[in-house]
């Protein structure tokens, strides 16, 4: 009996090793999968991604070709497939095959495609084109590689075109030999008895397969990789189908918990939820990051373990430190814990943590107990700001201490209550920003696209992380992996478009159970497309005509985007003229002169609106809307047929200006203590004013000690401990003022002449301190650019190449001095230079003294030239290349707005009898 249990046992082993020989020595007979290179950074399979689709369906509708990765295997494939044969033969050849692909890292900063073709019996006729190609256009080279015969088509001038292997059952081909060549040594490689086939998966239900390593999503996601390598499985395998609306394709995935027990745990019993609170999103938010708890006490004891064994050892201190007071901070918490990343034009963190609550004064009040326990000093008197009381808790990283690195980079908390939710900012320009976006109602809940993605694209889940690819000033794109960046910075070839043009959102979602972890990839965008008709095109929104000649440029106020804007415009009999979103031109009141100065809008009179504040040449007028019911308008404010409409009206507050206060500019003192000073300006004789709103006077806040104008503008500094301001005067005088106005240590400077031979310092624009960059910027009008370092010693000159002819130079700023470029003027011609002074472009034969030049940061990484010359405006981007097909007619410099939902821009112009709105749709 033991005798036949050995002999069966014996030829058991015998049949699978003789398999296992068979599998080895016969490649022919192996699955696709078996054939992928190990190390593959992805493995995608589709049988639709070689479909036509029509221009209209990809205006209307996410399509698999438009997403990059996908987009770029097409075009791989495509450029090997049409190189011998005609169009009929590759689709017969193509249509309906399950094509796999996998993406190889050639070298650091190369990665390639591999894309293996099933070979039917008919395919024939292909597969001879393929080898016997047109010898006047093509030829077919071979050579044996691990005893694989390697085909390599090329050109009649030996350029590559794709190398290939052609087994009974499947072609695989690359534009790398190196890669195909790494198949032919996998092809006589032993197989195991269970070879995976990656990415197989896909059926009519669904679009396409994807298998991906997590770590290539972390690299996405480049702001918090560490933290969000957390939610993510050990492996990822999608299969992709279109959302409802087909703006976005919906990956789908189903991984093991594995090593993410910790971060399951802290999911235990969370019911996975959307995001309730659209309304507490700015439009301008990047990228945001959602936690969803149904849980709150239950979700704090969990997150207490994790933080007291964080692998951080100030994490682990820290709530040390803070632990006794946690437990009534987390148990007052809400669903939703939102964390918005906002655009950002200068680059320097602007994030705002929301945290709603059953109780919002309770958790208010638990996070300032945290606070002090972390070593905050007593909070200083509250500031006000579009009716909600600010508050500054001077310590690190709190919410960071509470919610783990994912919420890290707030050196400070300033913090405010907003409905039943706790904001807490990472700044108080961007707390204020983000109450101003709230307040004006520029929030996803306002917007219908964004609204159908939160109900019905991204799904209940546990967390979300969510990023806007195109929509910040230096993209996500920007900071991938260049071997990432050189694979997928190329054109789209059916419209010229950049690929990454084409993908908007991104988001991973991530819901956990007691054994699995459901992932979710989201891809797509929210805004439609601009067919070629109407891009570029400047169209003529609205225009409103005036009995009277315009002596100032319109002031705006709210959005140009969504109709809710109105402006206020000045004739010449001196009449202040309220527009409304309707059309109607009410006269509210008269001023001295033209308005010269800037709008800036303000929160004055404390009363929860922003009131506009701009000056005459010898007044300061304070602008404040208020909302007038039927029944109290004045007469003659209301045109016939509106009298049972509500409407609006601006009372006008006048101020006498300082003699001698320059009446062009104001700004206001962002990051200062004293919350009665609302605006600053400058005097003639080099000293800056604060308008004080309590006694409503402006007093002196610095003094330069030499006598000089201030060359506009002034930059206003917010720092840890208040404001500083750094100005320039024309003889070269560097003024480097503290709040208090003290000069910083060894300042004033002077930026002097180095050699007799030089002609005397003369300095025609201003200086800049770039956000987070060390040195003070400025240059001579001679094209002298200079670098100050904290001493006032000049660390670095440059002596610039002139471009044009005579004229002077200046630096650049744009309007909210987050960011600068170099410009050189003379009375006809214009030359704009990038910071190193490099020529970007020149604009010529303009109307000598009648231009002027400006230069706008409008968000979601717009950047636009505005050249004035004459009665026209011309908008240029920052390669020379004219934005419209045609100028703006112009009096006055325009006002610009961009809305990065529709990718409109609108122009507001006053010219000659008229004020008129264009719009222009960007790419």
């Amino acid at each position: 009996m033991n005798k036949r249990v050995w002999i069966g046992i014996g030829v058991l082993l015998l049949l699978i090793g003789g398999w296992l020989g068979y599998r080895h020595w016969r490649p022919s007979g192996r699955t696709v999968g078996s054939l992928v290179p190990p190390g593959a950074l992805l493995v995608l399979a589709s049988n639709r991604l070689q479909d036509t689709v029509s221009a209209q369906t990809l205006r209307k509708e996410i399509s698999l070709r438009q997403i990059p990765i996908f987009n770029e295997a097409r075009q791989r494939l495509d450029r090997f497939l049409y190189a011998t044969a005609d169009t009929a033969t590759v689709l017969k050849f193509i249509t309906g095959k399950n094509v796999r692909y996998s993406l190889h890292a050639l070298s650091k900063n190369t990665l390639d495609l591999i894309f293996y073709i099933p070979i039917d019996p008919g395919d024939q006729s292909f597969l001879n084109r393929l080898t016997n190609p047109d010898p006047r256009e093509y030829r077919v080279l071979n050579h044996t590689f691990a005893g694989e015969k390697i085909l390599d088509l090329v050109s009649r001038g030996n350029e590559p075109v794709g190398s290939f292997i052609l087994t009974e059952n499947v072609l695989v081909g690359s534009v790398s030999g190196i890669l195909i060549e790494n198949v032919a040594k996998r092809m006589h490689q032993p197989l195991k008895l269970a070879q995976p086939d990656p990415g197989s998966q896909v059926d009519a239900d669904h679009l396409a397969g994807l298998s991906v390593r997590p770590k290539i999503l972390q690299s996405l996601f480049v702001n918090s990789a560490s933290l969000i390598r957390l939610f993510l499985p050990e492996e990822l395998t999608l299969r992709f189908r279109p959302s409802s609306s087909r703006s976005h394709l919906i990956g789908y995935a189903a991984g093991k918990i594995g090593n993410r027990r910790d971060v399951a745990a802290l999911f235990a019993d969370q019911t996975p939820r959307r995001i309730t609170h659209a309304e507490l999103i700015p439009q301008t938010t990047a990228t945001l990051y959602h936690i969803a708890i149904s849980d709150a006490s239950r979700f704090g004891r969990s997150m207490s373990g994790l933080l007291g064994s964080a692998s951080s050892d100030f994490l682990r201190d820290r709530f040390s430190q803070i632990e006794p007071a946690t437990g009534a901070f987390y148990s007052t918490l809400d669903n939703d814990i939102l964390l918005c990343r906002m655009d950002s034009p200068s680059n320097t963190p602007r994030q705002v943590l929301v945290l709603t609550a059953r109780d919002p004064k309770q958790l208010t009040n638990a996070y300032q107990q945290i606070a002090y326990r972390a070593g905050a000093r007593t909070a200083g008197t509250p500031k006000t700001f579009l009716g909600h009381k600010i508050l500054q808790l001077n310590v690190s990283e709190l919410p960071a201490s509470l919610f783990s690195s994912l919420f890290s980079g707030f050196p400070q908390s300033w913090i405010t209550q907003h409905n039943s939710a706790l904001v807490i900012a990472n700044n108080e320009e961007t707390l204020q920003d983000y109450l101003q976006q709230v307040q004006r109602g520029a929030v996803w809940s306002t917007d219908e696209r964004q609204t159908d993605l939160l109900n019905n694209t991204l799904r209940p889940a546990n967390f979300t992380a969510f990023a806007r690819l195109n929509r910040t000033p230096t993209t996500l794109s920007a900071t991938w992996p260049m071997a990432w960046q050189n694979l997928l910075d190329h054109q789209d070839p059916t419209d010229g478009s950049p690929a990454l043009s084409n993908l908007e959102n991104m988001a991973y979602q991530a819901s956990y159970g007691n054994e699995r972890i459901l992932s979710t990839i989201i891809l797509g965008r929210t805004t439609r497309r601009a067919s070629q008709a109407v891009r570029n095109k400047v169209l003529l929104l609205k225009k409103t005509e005036f009995n009277a000649p315009l002596i100032a440029a319109p002031v705006v106020t709210g959005s140009l985007s969504n109709g809710s804007a109105q402006f206020y415009a000045q004739n010449d009999a001196g009449q202040f003229v309220l527009v409304t979103p309707e059309g109607d031109k009410i006269v509210q009141d008269t001023t001295d002169g033209p308005i010269r100065s800037n709008a800036l809008p303000v929160d004055f009179l404390d009363n929860g609106r922003l009131q506009y504040l701009f000056m005459t040449d010898r007044t300061l007028y304070i602008a404040d809307p208020a909302q007038v019911r039927p029944g109290q308008e004045r007469p003659g404010q209301v045109r016939p047929g509106r009298a049972k409409r509500n409407s609006k009206t601006v009372s006008l507050q006048a101020i006498r200006l300082p003699k001698g206060l320059d009446p062009t500019f104001l700004i206001r003192p962002r990051g200062m203590q004293r919350r009665n000073l609302v605006a600053l300006a400058a005097h003639q004789d080099g000293h800056i004013y604060a308008l004080d709103r309590q006694s409503r006077t402006f007093v002196r806040l610095m003094a330069a000690p030499r006598k000089g104008p201030l060359l506009l503008p002034f930059q206003v500094i917010p720092t840890p401990s208040g404001m500083d301001i750094l100005a320039v005067q024309p003889d070269g005088t560097v003024n480097y003022w503290y709040e208090n106005g003290r000069q910083h240590p060894h300042y004033p400077a002077r930026i002097e002449r180095r050699t007799e031979d030089e002609p005397d310092t003369k300095m025609a624009g201003p200086a800049l301190l770039p956000p987070g960059r060390p040195g003070i910027q400025t240059i001579t009008e001679e094209g002298q650019l200079v670098t100050l370092n904290n001493n006032g010693l000049i660390a670095k000159r440059t002596q610039l190449f002139r471009p044009v002819r005579s004229g002077s130079f200046r630096l650049f700023p744009d309007e909210e001095q987050t960011n600068w470029l170099l410009l050189l003027t003379t009375d006809t011609e214009v030359a704009i230079l990038d910071q190193q002074g490099q020529r970007q472009f020149e604009v010529r034969a303009l109307q000598s003294g009648r231009n002027n030049v400006r230069y706008h940061r409008l968000g979601a990484g717009v950047e636009l030239i505005s050249v004035k010359s004459g009665g026209f405006t011309t908008l240029y981007d920052l390669n020379g290349r004219i934005v419209g097909d045609h100028p703006i007619p112009s009096d006055f410099p325009v006002a610009l707005q961009f809305d990065e939902r529709t990718n409109e821009l609108y122009i507001l112009s006053g010219a000659q009898r008229a004020v008129q709105l264009f719009s222009i749709r960007l790419r």
